[in-house]
């Protein structure tokens, strides 16, 4: 795809017209039809109230579909629930954890990915580091702490320090030819790089919407492989858990067999049909067009950082990097970010540089005007390390 292709789509991020915007590893600006998507909702619910409830109910049904079609999932696999953490926290409480079981984690996880299973180590769990080789994870790291009591990895898709993309596939095998589950934290390369929880081996997924999906926060889907949901506990219950869930006046207490026994509750409608206008979104312009297109803008990042002899915290191999590029250079990362943001450029701080995230509706003359206000900045002196 050239790249008049994605910059007809340009129109959808008003954004563009006044700011750069290159922190969609953090928060993403809103595509109009997700404003729209919203908008309609309250109009609806204002003007008429539960009488829409029929149309609404759909639309999480197709929502649902699209959700699953992003990760190669059955649809019954998918929950919607309120971010990543809400995802990662049902797999680390709902597990039937033994004294004496241990689980993986990467050293240098977000800590969205940590804290959950830091959490039960109050079940006499333990919890192992896979070191950081160089911002890399080995296998033979992770294969090499692995035991009879190993019950889980939980890693991320794509480390959000340094942009390095983990090999799914393989850490997958591992993890299932070794009876280990396997829980990826999905959040930063969901809507960029296609995902696939079959291939992958994946047991348990949880992503929101708020950053390369281009959604609204706190929203965000949830997979539980089918022949798993019945062996997690749900640490919430609520009305919506029961299979007989809208006969109110004869509770019957059963769980539903499937991952909606993970959304308890009334849902979260605007959220939902704001992330499915994304999804539409994102589906139309074409999950491997837009990777190929973000790999491009990660390239033209390293050109314009290597000029400038720069120094790369990411990974330059296409296959080992998603979406965000991190550098640092003759300047103190936090008071570029500053100066950048007085400029209307968003761009973020991680892992000791500065972290650069463009989408795919950004453009490589966007790139390059960055770079030329970095050198500004540097040649005025106001950010000199």
């Amino acid at each position: 795809m050239n790249e008049r292709y994605f910059t007809s789509y340009r129109q959808e991020f008003p954004i563009t017209k006044k700011h750069l915007y290159f922190d969609h590893a953090g928060v993403s600006p809103i595509p109009l039809r997700v404003k729209t998507a919203v908008q309609s909702f309250l109009a609806e619910s204002s003007k008429n109230g539960a009488f829409f409830y029929p149309q609404w109910s759909q639309r999480i049904t197709e929502v649902r579909k699209a959700c699953a079609a992003l990760v190669n999932a059955e649809e019954q696999e998918i929950a919607f629930v309120k971010n990543t953490s809400h995802g990662l926290s049902i797999v680390a409480e709902g597990l039937d954890w033994k004294p004496g079981d241990n689980l993986l984690v990467y050293e240098r996880e977000f800590p969205a990915n940590l804290y959950p299973w830091m959490h039960v180590q109050r079940k006499g769990v333990n919890v192992r580091i896979i070191p950081s080789r160089n911002g890399y994870i080995c296998l033979e790291d992770l294969e090499g702490r692995m035991d009879a009591g190993t019950r889980l990895v939980s890693l991320s898709s794509v480390q959000f320090t340094n942009g390095y993309r983990a090999d799914l596939k393989k850490i997958g095998e591992l993890c299932r030819s070794r009876g280990v589950l396997f829980c990826v934290d999905a959040i930063q390369s969901l809507g960029i790089i296609p995902m696939d929880v079959k291939n992958y081996c994946i047991d348990f997924l949880s992503a929101d919407s708020h950053k390369w999906l281009l959604g609204p926060e706190g929203i965000g889907i949830f997979f539980c492989r089918a022949a798993l949901a019945e062996k997690l506990t749900p640490p919430l219950i609520g009305w919506k858990s029961v299979k007989t869930d809208f006969d109110f006046e004869k509770p019957v207490f059963s769980l539903k067999s499937d991952a909606l026994r993970f959304e308890e509750g009334s849902l979260n409608l605007m959220g939902i049909l704001g992330l499915g206008a994304a999804l539409d979104l994102l589906f139309e312009v074409g999950i491997e067009n837009i990777e190929q297109r973000v790999l491009e803008l990660g390239d033209e990042i390293f050109k314009e950082a290597e000029k400038r002899n720069y120094r790369m915290l990411t990974p330059q191999t296409r296959t080992e990097r998603g979406g965000s590029i991190t550098f640092s250079g003759n300047f103190d990362p936090v008071q570029m970010k500053d100066a950048l943001l007085e400029a209307g450029i968003m761009v973020n701080v991680r892992g000791g540089g500065l972290r650069v995230s463009p989408h795919f509706y950004n453009t490589k003359a966007e790139i390059r005007q960055l770079f030329k206000i970095i050198d500004r900045l540097v040649r005025k002196n106001q950010i000199a390390l």
